[in-house]
């Protein structure tokens, strides 16, 4: 693709000019730069609260070439689930296919997709029961890493600091890093390990679009949670939860389940080292949360 980065996001989605004839041939790295600098604005304005300008950003990255080139390689090359396809049976393995998929969605408006059902399918879990997935069709995983890219810059800004689960540049080993520096001290205290019982199926859709506020593809994401699913060729409504399986799903988990430090009683202060905000926490309690486990901690007097 000989056209730059720079002129093919400002090239209208509907010009036969953004169209490109081999998908392999995308300069990848200047493609990842532009779309991680669009991410970091984001996270700026949001941390200066500037939601005007977060939401301008997060217009422009959705609306950028870049970020579907980059969703596009995600979702068929990256993702585990590139070989599995969702209702309509279509999957994108070569270049030629990925190619023709960005030719097609390139001119068309990510607000004005309507998405379809996911596909159920069940894996089995360790002690021996099934787990059920939702398979999105490949053009909905698309737009849903598309929009994740635009959205989790914003929620990184708000985000607990001791989340650690379905998060960019957090592992498991920060949450049990976390949790040894909670009992390093070595004073008595209870440990409270929890699990949010069915998370995926139970989010309330309702508190998390009142959480979404102003996000411009706010009805968009509400599309995607009422768009229902098909188990053994049967259609089923969605009146809460979000698929497990889906690009945005441990996102909006993310989203709904923030506040729960706060919930408990969690306080912390903000104050200035060398110019540079941090915060800590000087409270007796504290929690510890990787996704739907979380390990609440209180210090306590023993004889």
């Amino acid at each position: 693709m000989n056209t730059s980065v720079k002129n093919l996001n400002k090239i209208s989605r509907k010009s036969t000019t953004s169209l490109i004839s081999d998908i392999s041939q995308v300069e990848w790295t200047k493609i990842e730069r532009y779309v991680e600098k669009l991410q970091q604005r984001i996270f700026n304005a949001e941390s200066q609260r500037n939601h005007r300008k977060v939401r301008e950003l997060q217009r422009l990255l959705m609306r950028s070439k870049s970020a579907l080139l980059l969703s596009i390689k995600q979702v068929t090359q990256i993702n585990k689930g590139k070989r599995t396809a969702g209702v309509d049976g279509y999957k994108a393995l070569t270049p030629k296919d990925r190619t023709n998929l960005y030719n097609k969605m390139v001119v068309q408006d990510i607000n004005l997709h309507n998405p379809k059902p996911a596909k159920r399918i069940y894996i089995e879990k360790k002690n021996g029961k099934l787990r059920p997935l939702g398979i999105p069709v490949i053009k909905d995983r698309v737009y849903q890493n598309i929009i994740k890219m635009a959205l989790e810059p914003q929620w990184e800004c708000r985000f607990e600091p001791t989340s650690y689960g379905f998060r960019p540049k957090r592992s498991t080993h920060d949450a049990i890093e976390a949790i040894f520096n909670k009992l390093a001290p070595k004073k008595k205290q209870w440990i409270f390990e929890g699990d949010f019982k069915g998370c995926f199926d139970n989010l309330n859709h309702d508190y998390i679009i009142e959480q979404l506020g102003n996000f411009p593809a706010k009805d968009l994401v509400i599309k995607w949670l009422k768009a229902g699913y098909i188990d053994n060729k049967v259609f089923n409504t969605t009146e809460q939860g979000t698929p497990q399986g889906g690009i945005i799903s441990p996102l909006l988990a993310n989203i709904a389940l923030h506040g729960l430090e706060k919930a408990v009683g969690v306080k912390y202060y903000e104050y200035k080292r060398k110019g540079i905000k941090e915060i800590e926490n000087r409270g007796s309690i504290s929690v510890v949360r990787y996704a739907d486990d979380c390990a609440p901690r209180r210090r306590v007097q023993v004889a």
